[in-house]
């Protein structure tokens, strides 16, 4: 099975996905800013992810590369999970 016939897996993404964007804002820190941290030149790459368009995710490297730049532990940036 496809991660993407879950819909526990993809209402994960989907939250992690807020919460990012959440922490984002909270510390004023633009589309365009948050994608040169993860190495991208324009805003298309963190606007696809958060308008969850053709199933664009954060992948781990992403998840390290944000907490880091956001100052916190990678854990803040994960949502409560129902999953096993």
């Amino acid at each position: 099975m496809r991660y993407s016939d879950n819909d526990e897996i993809l209402e994960y993404f989907d939250n992690l996905t807020n919460r990012i964007k959440d922490l984002r804002k909270e510390r004023k820190v633009s589309q365009l800013k948050l994608a040169g941290i993860l190495g991208h030149d324009s805003t298309s790459f963190v606007a696809r992810i958060e308008l969850r368009q053709n199933g664009a995710n954060y992948n781990i490297a992403h998840i390290l590369t944000i907490a880091k730049a956001f100052d916190c532990d990678i854990r803040d940036l994960m949502p409560p999970s129902k999953l096993p």
